[in-house]
């Protein structure tokens, strides 16, 4: 994990749960000088989230390190989105450490936040990424921004490949599963999980760690997109974006809805 956190209480408390929870904390940055990033959401009467993404905070400032650009260097696998974007200093940062990693898997979970992106830091990103993960609604404000002729996300989707050598692109659906498309043009669609939901926030991270941790494993593209949508499932039966969930309710999940 890469990000930088404010020399305050809620910096503690952010590092002392995920230490809880085995993160490799060595390349989280202290920022004496900014607070630790907080965000606001409102969910409406469905669940679903809306955030207020406050600026000038600690992971704005992200800056390059030696022993940022060394474990670049070593990873087969790197997640970055747009968010940590809105910055020009942990753009940059952000570019280098990329830069640092020919061999790494990019993959881009756009996760576009309302005045943290443009058009400029989405099709950068994109020039970045060998897969590209977004939800349904994301689908039409690339497809704006971008100046793309696409109708639906399968179009979308291939244009994106065409256009910017983008090797996969994943769509996550919400409760119709997700769809996805390669290169190659092989195509899966996974249907949705039935689940009472608490709340969506996390879902679409939650399924991105499940597609990550099967494909480097080097399962097949379904398989990844399956993994990855039982992961965002199970996250939304639970409320907040990183909830406690055991191993043994993780199988037993799995085991139920495969």
């Amino acid at each position: 994990m890469v990000s930088r956190v404010g020399a305050d209480s809620l910096g503690e408390e952010l590092l002392t749960g995920l230490q809880s929870l085995d993160f490799d904390l060595s390349l989280i940055q202290r920022d004496r000088k900014t607070p630790t990033g907080t965000v606001d959401v409102l969910l409406t009467a469905d669940g679903n989230p809306h955030f207020t993404i406050n600026s000038n905070v600690a992971y704005d400032y992200l800056e390059v390190t030696s022993d940022l650009l060394e474990a670049a260097k070593r990873a087969p696998f790197i997640c970055f989105g747009t968010l940590v974007q809105r910055s020009q200093i942990t753009r940059a940062t952000l570019y280098e450490v990329l830069e640092a990693a020919p061999q790494a898997t990019k993959f881009l979970d756009i996760n576009l936040r309302k005045d943290c992106y443009s058009a400029e830091t989405v099709s950068e990103s994109l020039k970045r990424a060998d897969i590209l993960k977004l939800n349904v609604s994301e689908v039409s404000i690339v497809n704006d921004l971008l100046k793309l002729s696409a109708t639906n996300p399968k179009e979308m989707a291939e244009e994106v490949i065409k256009r910017f050598d983008v090797r996969t692109v994943l769509v996550t659906l919400g409760e119709a599963g997700v769809y996805a498309v390669n290169a190659s043009g092989k195509e899966c669609t996974v249907p949705g999980v039935t689940i009472t939901v608490a709340d969506t926030i996390g879902s679409g991270d939650s399924f991105s760690a499940g597609f990550a941790f099967k494909y480097l494993q080097k399962a097949s593209l379904e398989e990844c997109c399956f993994f990855g949508n039982l992961m965002g499932a199970l996250n939304a039966t639970k409320r907040g974006g990183m909830p406690n969930i055991s191993s043994e309710e993780l199988q037993s999940f799995i085991r139920s809805h495969s």
